[in-house]
């Protein structure tokens, strides 16, 4: 009769252990709110296994002057490392461009980032040719952006949120403008994940 009396307290005490510990010790572990909206096109990405900050990577803007990656805080952005000769980077760019002049505002931004070596004027003439209108220029024209952080492979994306954190990834060309992708990044946005 003894054990019965202290069954009751011990899973009380456990319960209030597993929510201590989902508050305050594993804020790094992602809570997959993210997954709902993983369709069409987005069920593709990659989610971290723990929830990161982005690197400090320094990157140039198109008037020259630098800004690290996670000094780009308050706002959710879509990272996207490519480079002029990378054929699967030319296939996203269009959609790219179109997610940016859909959303685009102070909380949100696609970033996209040259790590050729010709920089800002290599961004420039290339997205010219290619027809892309409506993106910021960036580059990184010494690769360590696109070999550390994406071991070389172009072209790659991360999603980062306004607290700078990488949500998710993804190796090669996407579909960045279709519906689900635009509902994705509109909750980002409103911070609903």
């Amino acid at each position: 009769m003894a054990k019965k009396a202290y069954i009751i307290p011990a899973i009380i005490v456990l319960l209030l252990g597993v929510a201590a510990y989902r508050l305050f010790i594993s804020p790094a572990t992602p809570d997959h709110a993210i997954n709902s909206y993983l369709k069409g096109e987005m069920a593709k990405l990659t989610l971290p296994e723990s929830l990161e900050p982005v690197a400090p990577f320094v990157i140039m803007r198109e008037d020259g002057s630098p800004v690290a990656l996670d000094e780009m805080k308050g706002k959710t952005l879509l990272v996207n490392l490519w480079a002029p000769w990378c054929a699967p980077c030319r296939a996203e760019m269009q959609e790219l461009a179109a997610l940016q002049r859909e959303l685009g505002d102070d909380r949100f931004e696609v970033v996209a980032i040259n790590v050729d070596r010709s920089s800002i004027a290599g961004a420039r003439e290339t997205l010219r040719e290619w027809g892309v209108e409506g993106l910021a220029l960036y580059a990184e024209p010494t690769m360590a952006i696109a070999i550390k952080m994406a071991e070389g492979k172009l072209p790659t994306s991360f999603i980062i949120d306004s607290d700078a954190i990488v949500r998710a990834i993804y190796v090669g060309p996407l579909g960045w403008d279709k519906p689900e992708s635009v509902a994705l990044f509109k909750a980002l946005k409103e911070r609903l994940l």
